[in-house]
């Protein structure tokens, strides 16, 4: 009875109810889409890399690979450690135009301002090469373009072999194979050609990883790659280290710290946990911006309760005549108060849910997570806010005895 009595209150004045609604509908939404998308991102970068195993070595101020530069002689000093057991050296560059299309150039402009072709522009499209040392590459055990190349039968081909070097063969991802396709509109093939910078290449093998954190390389031999890319013999970009003994990976990082200068080393597994962190300071920006609007949003509500509660005096001046209590009336605000943060909450879920739907139907390699936990969150979150905020109007209103409640409306 009470509960109905307060959702027909709020009905009557649906307009005020619904803008009070929407100054919190928005906090909850943006709320919900930034945790979706954390969590997508937290995901993807858990999945990749936490089957890859070894150590990389990088410059120490080198935010990824491809900004690393080391010199090509220190894989003997890494070697004459103890512990060490594969050293592989890497050389990693955005790649050039493919087919034509991207590059260094069209990547920058594309991280800027998305463009609007399927497939194309910004930073998923941004396709990287990695050149190998096959000599040291074949013999690591959590090769993870190895171990994700198709079968046969699906047309994977195979991997580079020590035949492969000098050759201008290369292995692609199902993704650049369907992103730069043949005339026909079809994915490249095994056994066709792909054209990077002014060469073309032989297609050997095609692999796919299902994350688009790591489906976006072109992987080739490390001497044809410095020879496309211009990079000198003397450089490498990283070292792909295998420790003997896997237990021995934490004090290998640091004994090769210790006595190499100039570079960070780090599990490949354990980069997820600096994507965590740079994760977790971000969340805890936006949360500040979103308290900001639930600030806002409880605010209004409260105004609205207020406006709502001063024009009703007399309403509880003769409802305290005929019986009601002070609890019945500080009940009976709190309860419209309560439904319009419960109305603001559903409303916003539920356009949530709609969006990451939406969105998540025009992504690639990357889906936003949100979870019925989230969800509840977001539902209990903005019922309570409400419900806290119509708390000092409801109390206004109760704590009037019915003259003065009768009185004060006349006055209204």
């Amino acid at each position: 009875m009470m509960w109905a009595f307060a959702w027909r209150n709020l009905m009557t004045r649906s307009m005020r109810t619904a803008l009070a609604a929407i100054g919190l509908t928005i906090p909850v939404v943006a709320f919900l889409g930034m945790f979706s998308v954390s969590r997508g991102i937290r995901e993807l970068m858990g999945s990749t890399l936490g089957s890859m195993q070894g150590l990389i070595v990088m410059s120490e101020n080198a935010p990824t690979p491809i900004f690393s530069d080391l010199p090509a002689d220190m894989a003997k000093s890494l070697r004459t450690l103890p512990g060490v057991g594969i050293v592989g050296a890497e050389v990693w560059r955005i790649a050039p135009p493919i087919e034509g299309r991207g590059g260094l150039a069209s990547t920058a402009i594309g991280m800027l301002a998305r463009s609007g072709a399927k497939g194309h522009g910004g930073l998923s499209s941004m396709v990287v090469i990695e050149g190998q040392d096959l000599a040291e590459h074949l013999k690591l055990k959590g090769a993870v373009f190895a171990m994700s190349m198709l079968s046969r039968e699906r047309g994977g081909g195979r991997f580079l072999e020590l035949g492969d070097v000098g050759k201008p063969n290369v292995v692609i991802s199902t993704k650049i194979a369907g992103e730069y396709p043949n005339s026909d509109g079809s994915p490249r093939r095994v056994g066709q050609s792909i054209r990077i910078g002014n060469q073309d290449f032989a297609i050997v093998g095609l692999y796919n990883t299902g994350s688009l954190v790591t489906d976006v390389t072109i992987v080739m031999e490390i001497g044809v790659a410095r020879k496309l890319m211009g990079v000198p013999e003397r450089t490498v970009s990283t070292f792909a280290v295998e420790p003997k003994d896997p237990k021995d990976a934490d004090a290998l990082i640091e004994r090769i710290e210790e006595n190499l200068r100039g570079i960070r080393v780090q599990k490949i597994s354990q980069f997820n946990l600096t994507v965590a962190a740079i994760m977790g300071k971000l969340e805890m920006f936006l949360l500040l911006a979103i308290g900001l609007a639930v600030l806002v949003g409880g605010v209004g509500i409260a105004n609205t309760m207020l406006m709502s509660t001063s024009e009703r005096y007399v309403e509880f001046g003769v409802m305290r005549t005929t019986g009601w209590s002070r609890w019945n009336i500080l009940a009976l605000v709190t309860a419209e108060s309560c439904l319009l943060g419960l109305l603001s909450g559903t409303l916003g879920v539920s356009l949530a849910v709609a969006l990451v739907l939406v969105v998540n139907r025009f992504l690639q390699g990357f889906v936003l997570e949100l979870d019925p936990m989230l969800v509840g969150i977001g539902l209990v979150g903005a019922t309570a806010i409400a419900t806290v905020s119509g708390l000092y109007p409801a109390w206004q209103a109760s704590k009037m005895t019915p003259m003065e409640a009768i009185r004060h409306g006349g006055e209204n």
